[in-house]
Order: C-alpha cells, then sequence, then structure tokens
C-alpha cells in the first residue's frame, strides 16, 4: 500500500473529489524569431528588387528593338550589272550597281579571278545607321567595273571571274546581316575584230548620203560607219559571204565639215577594230529665212496641237506655248522618228528611184534655217529638214516608194502624219494631211494613195511636208529622186567585183584599239 503524505494531497482527496487541472505553462519566445522575420522580409524585398530589374530589363530590350526594328529586316542587298556580259575586253564598258533599300550597306567586295591571280577591285565599309539620324546611310552605290579592271590588271586571253560581296547593317546572322554573294564568269578576249574596206571612192555631199562596202570578222556583233555623232549600222550584202557588209550613211546637214567619218566594229567583249576609208566631202552652205508668226496662226494652231499631246505644258500664252512646240515636241517628234528606225528590216524595201509628189511645186527647201518673229521680236530658231510641196488643196498624197507604213496618226508639229520604212532605216515622212487613208503595218507600193494635203500641225497653208531619214538623220531627198544617183552611189556598189568574192581589198587602212 502506498502511503501519500497529506501536503501532497488535494483537498478531498481519497474522499471522491476530483483533482485542480495542471497549469499550461506557455513557452517564452526564443531569440531565433527576429532573425527569421528579417529574412523573409528581405526576400520580399529582393523579390520586389528583382522583378522590377527583370521590368528595366524587359523596358530596356522593348527600347532597344523598337529603335532598331528597321535593322531586323531580311532583305539582301541587290547587285545589277548594267548589261549582260560573256566577255570582256582590255578596256570595257562594265558598271556595277548595288542597292539596299532597307538599313544601308555594310561591306562591298569586287574581285577578279583569273587563273591563280586574285585582283581587289573593290573593297569598301560603309558607317552604320544613327538611332538619331547623325549618319547618312549608304542606299546604293554604283562601280565602273570596266575601268576599275583597266586601271588594277592587265587582261590575258581566257576565262576569269568577277565575284561580288555585299552586306547591309541588318542585325540579323548574329548581327553579320544580310549578305548577298554573286560570282560571274566570263572570257577575257583581249583582240579585236579583223575589218576591210572594199569600195573605193566616195563623193558625199553635206546632208546628203553614200555606201560604202567592207568585210568584218565573223566575231564582230557590230559594225556600220560612224558620221561625228551619228552611229549607222551596216546589213548583210548577201552575195554569199555573211562578213561582207554595206552601210548607208550620211553626212548630217549641221555637223561640222571636218568631222571624221570611220567604220567601226565592235565584239562582244568591247573590242573595236576602226578604219578608215577614201571619202570627198562637198560642204554646203543651207538658206536662211525669216517666218512671221501671225496670231491668226497661233489661234488655229496651238489649240489644235495642244489637243493632241500631253507632252507639253500649256505656257498659258499663244506665243510662249509656240515656242514650246516648235521646239521641245519637234525634238520628241524625231526621237520618234529615230525609235522606229530603229525596227527597220535588214533589207530594201524600197524600187528605183524615189518619186517627188506629182505636179507639185516646191515652197519650202531642205535644211533652211528659220528664224521666226513675232511682233517684230526674235521668239525661235529651228530648221526645217524636208521639202514643202504644193499642188491644189486636199490634193491626193501618194507613196515615193514602196514599203511599210510604220505611223499613221497626228503627230505634233507635222499633223495628221504617215511615215513609210523603206528597209535599212530609210524612213518617208508625209505631214500636214488632211485625212489619212492608210493604217500602220499595211504595205504600200509607190504611188499609192495615202491621203490627202492639208494644213494641220504647224502648217500656215495646204501643202505636203515630205521628209527623208536615215536612222533618225534627216537627209536630201533631191538625191534619192535622182535615179542615176542612186545607181551610182548604192547600187553599182553592191554589184560582185572580184575584191568582194575574195580578192585583195581596193583600200584597207585599219587601226585598232581595244
Amino acid at each position: 500500500m502506498k502511503i501519500v503524505p497529506l501536503h501532497r494531497r488535494g483537498v478531498g482527496e481519497g474522499c471522491g473529489e476530483p483533482e485542480d487541472p495542471p497549469r499550461r505553462l506557455t513557452p517564452s519566445p526564443l531569440p531565433g524569431g527576429d532573425f527569421q522575420r528579417r529574412v523573409a522580409a528581405r526576400c520580399q524585398r529582393g523579390i520586389a528588387v528583382l522583378f522590377l530589374l527583370l521590368i528595366l530589363i524587359f523596358l530596356i530590350l522593348a527600347s532597344s528593338i523598337f529603335i532598331t526594328w528597321n535593322r531586323w529586316e531580311g532583305q539582301s542587298p541587290t547587285l545589277r550589272f548594267d548589261r549582260d556580259f560573256k566577255a570582256l575586253g582590255r578596256n570595257p564598258s562594265l558598271s556595277l550597281l548595288i542597292e539596299d533599300s532597307g538599313c544601308g550597306l555594310k561591306n562591298i567586295s569586287v574581285n577578279l579571278k583569273q587563273k591563280d591571280q586574285l585582283v581587289s577591285l573593290v573593297e569598301e565599309q560603309y558607317p552604320a545607321p544613327s538611332s538619331f539620324g547623325r549618319s547618312r546611310i549608304q542606299k546604293s552605290k554604283t562601280f565602273e567595273i570596266g575601268k576599275l579592271i583597266a586601271e588594277k590588271y592587265k587582261a590575258q586571253e581566257g576565262p576569269a571571274s568577277l565575284v561580288v560581296t555585299a552586306s547591309d547593317h541588318a542585325v540579323r546572322n548574329f548581327f553579320r546581316g544580310n549578305q548577298t554573294h554573286l560570282q560571274r564568269d566570263f572570257v577575257f578576249d583581249i583582240f579585236p575584230p579583223r575589218l576591210e574596206v572594199l569600195s573605193g571612192q566616195h563623193y558625199i555631199n553635206q546632208g546628203g548620203s553614200e555606201c560604202v562596202v567592207y568585210r568584218v570578222s565573223p566575231d564582230a556583233e557590230v559594225s556600220g560607219v560612224q558620221a561625228g555623232p551619228h552611229f549607222f549600222p551596216g546589213y548583210p550584202a548577201n552575195r554569199g559571204d555573211p562578213n561582207l557588209k554595206f552601210c548607208l550613211f550620211a553626212f548630217a546637214y549641221n555637223i561640222p565639215a571636218d568631222s571624221p567619218l570611220k567604220i567601226v566594229a565592235r565584239d562582244a567583249a568591247g573590242n573595236e577594230a576602226v578604219a578608215g576609208f577614201w571619202y570627198k566631202l562637198f560642204p554646203k552652205k543651207f538658206r536662211s529665212r525669216d517666218i512671221k508668226v501671225e496670231d491668226s496662226f497661233l489661234q488655229k494652231a496651238v489649240p489644235e496641237i495642244m489637243s493632241h499631246t500631253s507632252e507639253i505644258k500649256d505656257q498659258g500664252d499663244l506665243a510662249k506655248t509656240f515656242v514650246e512646240l516648235n521646239s521641245k515636241l519637234r525634238r520628241l517628234n524625231h526621237a520618234l522618228i529615230a525609235e522606229l528606225a530603229q525596227k527597220s528590216p535588214a533589207r530594201f524595201l524600197w524600187d528605183g528611184s524615189f518619186l517627188q509628189l506629182s505636179n507639185s511645186q516646191v515652197e519650202s527647201l531642205f535644211a533652211d534655217h528659220r528664224t521666226y518673229l513675232y511682233q517684230g521680236k526674235e521668239i525661235d530658231r529651228q530648221d526645217h529638214v524636208g521639202f514643202d510641196l504644193s499642188v491644189v488643196q486636199q490634193y491626193p498624197i501618194e507613196a515615193s516608194n514602196d514599203g511599210v507604213v510604220v505611223y499613221a496618226d497626228y503627230l505634233g508639229i507635222y499633223g495628221n502624219c504617215v511615215m513609210i520604212d523603206h528597209g535599212c532605216g530609210r524612213l518617208s515622212l508625209y505631214g500636214h494631211l488632211s485625212s489619212i487613208n492608210v493604217k500602220a503595218g499595211q504595205q504600200v507600193k509607190k504611188k499609192d494613195v495615202l491621203g490627202r494635203s492639208g494644213a494641220t500641225g504647224l502648217a500656215g497653208g495646204d501643202h505636203l511636208h515630205f521628209g527623208l531619214f536615215l536612222h533618225g538623220v534627216p537627209v536630201n531627198p533631191n538625191e534619192w529622186w535622182d535615179g542615176k544617183w542612186i545607181k551610182d552611189h548604192v547600187l553599182d556598189r553592191l554589184k560582185p567585183t572580184p575584191e568582194s568574192a575574195g580578192g585583195g581589198s581596193q583600200q584597207s587602212v585599219v587601226s585598232t584599239r581595244p
């Protein structure tokens, strides 16, 4: 039996009385609690700082992308030579255009490779575009590659390559930018064509025409006569020899009498052979005439022409607008004639001498130099490059020779106009018609009626303006109205001769320049 001391017993113990519940002790705060709170607070602040930092980084990246947005473009630079080529000579004519429509060019490299040689022709760098627009963007660059080759390399006969690399300032490709690489293979051909003159003496009038016969080697792509600033291409003579050529050329009425005449031949590489030939020029002095411009003429002609043309702006004054028509529109009309001549077939479409308008009288001559006077003052000067022929009003206008109609419509200063292509670059023009009876593309024979005479365009009265053009250069019709002149200067030259059959040449003074 366990004896419990009385002092340790509770009241009523042993008598059925319950004991008092034990008291709970509240633990005292530990010293480490403040540290945990401080750590938690610091973590919260760190997270906030990190979040702000991430926002800042995002804003920086976003602003950088916004500022350099145009530099993320993916368009590579474009490379373009001014002509296609498979061969180049010693002094080639060749240019290269490099463009970048985006953020601008960064690097350009052009190298020439031949055999074991590598020649740097171009090595250039350009600054990057500034965010504030302070630096100038290099959008395009043109290089005269032909001149660079001539300056930096002594060409050798044989194959070679041009290697071009261009990059821009785009940030793509790990900031290397968009790149374009081009290799163009070709052949250096440093020897010019061979050229031999076969026809003998040539007599030519200023403002007139002439014919020369020559032989050229098969490698020549273009050949013909250079007469001052004008070039006249040669055509096959059709005598069984594909290398035998003839060329109808003109000595323009308005070039100096000492302008040189020469035959030239060029190959695909740009090499040029030059041959002189014997000729005698007869200089001509052409008439000068004053033309009085009346108000009645201006009121008739100017509104009519302006209603048919969009190239000339109304000057708000009839006299001033007339000067624009007489000068600028005249040049545009003649440019169209030259353009049509480029499409002329390489054979004669005409037969025999050309015909002057039947029963006609000459009112104005070829190459008359005209001074236009309005109210007693000079307002313009122009040349009259044809013949004015008159009969009666609305006289039937006849084709001067066989050919194909290449134009039948209103043509500026010439009014209602018909042009006939007679082959080998020769065109005849019939101007100021009141009506037109033919259409473009129609074949016509000598004396076929093209329309009727009139006073349309810059015409003061009813008449025909008749003009002859050789590759766009106006020539004196008098020679082509003369059957004997055509026989002596053209047809007899094209007859077979011992020289053209392969014998020795009558004259061959040849110089070459690459």
